[in-house]
């Protein structure tokens, strides 16, 4: 008997699980699938721009049949007057525009340069070792600051050595340089050079930039800082090979002009224009020379006119980097120079006589700037190369510069600006510092607002409170300004919005907010003035889906319960029949 009833405990055991394995209902809990990415709070949309022009007179704006242009400077401030650094050539102003710092600071004097103190102690059998515009770049970069601060960058560049804007790390989401197969055979640098693939070069440059317009500016739009640095170098190529005012230098400007237009427009159609500080710039302007007054025609690592040891570099054409073997013959060589009629000035490491100053009086007391600094007066040049067309000394130091832009204050007139304010006023649009820059900021720019968030819980059920929390601060005090909140529908549709009024410099404010249907939410979250200049914000997802509980699943634990009920019981009577039996057929 007592094997029946292990045998009855043991089917019980068994029938238990395999009945429940009729039961197809769900667990009592919630069941979704949520994929939610999290988002991090950025200001809202700002795009920042910087198109550089290389070698752009303000003359030619003069002559050329221009449109856009002339509607940058219409609707924006325009510094005809502006003074690039010296030397006044394309690697060391690049660089000084980028940094907000003179070469002396930067580090960077010219694409190459020696190490005077390290060439006055050299042996005379050695050779002086040459530095690469990387090797002396020792400041962080603007681009390298708004990389750091999670900001979209992008470098679209006509000359290799501009990689130099994106500092050591290379910050930049993207750095594209003209290639060598767009250039196609032959060199921009000659006369020979085709026009056709003049204009195919600028399109590239143009193209390119467009594409990461398109790229950047649904990031723009939900809420991120971006900043894109344009350079086209036919004009300077150009106006070296034919000449500054020649006929296709001004065609080319033209041509350049309706570039810059594609490009505004392509803003436009993004509604970005009011969030848009926008730069239009040269590194240095252009002169004619005489192409038959070469100085350094057939040795360009010497000076004639100089009777001492010494090695120089040529910056362009108009000026040179002179490296003396024997400093204490500074007096002698600069007494020699200032004879000369082709001289326009002189600056030297330290105080001599002759000479116009010294090195620290124009932004050049660092080794890289040699000895002397020899300003040539066109139409002579020093240069490798012949050519018609020269810059890098005073003679082209003035240049064109025009802000513009839906953050730019309209019918402000300043005076002393130089290259280096477009780096230092660029980095306060954007929020980011630039810790080596040697000037200020200049003061054009709209007020700016930097908003952040938090929403608590980023997943709410309808009618469920959220609540959004927001800090804020103002560049200024802004009489009137409002912090607004519009909660955006996937649709894209503001489904409600809601406001406060905002007096202090800087605060906090927190929202309560329910939402009564289900579906995916932004939440845009900004800051505006009287006259609704958006000054800046943030935006933020939300979730908002109802969240059901199950039922408990009664007729089928019922049905379960019957099922074991019977099959237990067969169980139970049939060892018991079989006993019975047994019992029966012994009595028998």
């Amino acid at each position: 008997m007592r094997k029946l009833y292990i045998l009855l405990i043991l089917s019980l055991i068994i029938l238990l699980p395999i009945t429940g394995a009729f039961q197809s209902h769900p667990q009592a809990v919630m069941s979704y699938s949520i994929i939610f990415e999290e988002k991090s709070t950025r200001p809202l949309g700002s795009l920042g721009i910087i198109i550089v022009i290389d070698a752009l007179n303000k003359s030619l704006l003069e002559v050329a049949n221009l449109t856009w242009i002339p509607w940058l400077m219409d609707n924006g401030i325009t510094i005809l007057d502006a003074r690039t650094v010296l030397p006044s050539a394309t690697t060391a102003a690049h660089a000084a525009m980028i940094t907000g710092a003179p070469p002396e600071v930067n580090g960077i004097v010219h694409t190459y340069a020696y190490n005077a103190t390290e060439y006055h102690s050299m042996l005379p059998d050695e050779s002086p070792i040459s530095y690469g515009y990387m090797d002396m770049l020792r400041v962080k970069t603007l681009l390298e600051a708004a990389k750091e601060a999670n900001e979209k960058v992008a470098l679209i560049v006509s000359k290799s050595k501009l990689e130099l804007m994106a500092g050591v790390s290379r910050a930049a989401d993207k750095i594209l340089i003209l290639p060598s197969d767009v250039i196609g055979p032959g060199d921009p640098h000659d006369a020979s050079y085709p026009f056709e693939k003049r204009v195919i070069n600028v399109e590239w440059i143009t193209n390119k930039t467009l594409e990461t317009l398109d790229e950047f500016a649904p990031y723009i739009i939900d809420g991120e800082k971006a900043l894109i640095v344009v350079h086209y170098g036919e004009v300077d190529w150009i106006s070296g090979a034919l000449g500054v005012f020649h006929p296709d230098t001004i065609k080319m400007v033209e041509i350049l002009d309706q570039e810059i237009g594609r490009i505004i427009n392509k803003i436009m159609e993004y509604n970005l224009w009011s969030r848009t500080f926008f730069i239009l710039t040269t590194d240095h302007s252009f002169v004619d020379v005489d192409i038959n007054k070469n100085l350094l025609a057939g040795d360009i690592t010497h000076l004639s006119a100089i009777h001492a040891e010494h090695i120089l570099v040529e910056t362009a054409g108009l000026s040179l980097f002179i490296y003396l073997k024997h400093p204490e013959e500074l007096q002698k060589v600069v007494n020699e120079l200032s004879q000369y009629p082709w001289v326009r000035g002189i600056w030297t490491r330290y105080p001599v006589e002759n000479a116009s100053g010294t090195l620290a009086d124009i932004g050049l007391n660092i080794d890289y700037a040699g000895d002397i600094f020899l300003d040539i007066r066109p139409p002579y040049y020093a240069s490798r190369y012949l050519s018609v067309g020269a810059h890098g000394g005073t003679a082209t130091c003035v240049v064109p510069i025009i802000f513009a832009g839906g953050t730019v204050k309209k019918g402000v007139t300043i005076s002393n600006v130089t290259i280096m304010h477009i780096g230092a006023t660029m980095a306060k649009f954007l929020n980011v510092t630039l810790p080596n820059a040697t000037v200020e900021a200049l003061d054009i720019l709209l007020p700016t607002a930097s908003v952040s968030a938090s929403v608590e819980p980023g997943i709410a059920q309808p009618g469920q409170q959220i609540f959004l929390r927001v800090n804020y601060s103002l560049s200024e005090t802004v009489e009137g300004a409002k912090l607004f909140v519009d909660i955006i529908d996937i649709n894209g549709s503001v489904y409600s919005s809601t406001s406060k009024n905002i007096t202090a410099l800087s605060g906090s404010e927190t929202f309560v907010i329910t939402i009564s249907a289900e579906g995916s939410y932004n939440f845009r979250v900004y800051i505006i003035d009287p006259q609704n200049n958006v000054l800046g914000g943030t935006t933020l997802p939300v979730l908002v889906v109802k969240i059901e509980k199950a039922k408990a699943p009664i007729w089928p634990i019922v049905g379960s319960l019957l099922i074991t009920i019977v099959l237990s019981g067969i169980l139970i009577y049939i060892p018991l029949y079989i006993r019975k039996r047994e019992e029966l057929h012994e009595y028998t």
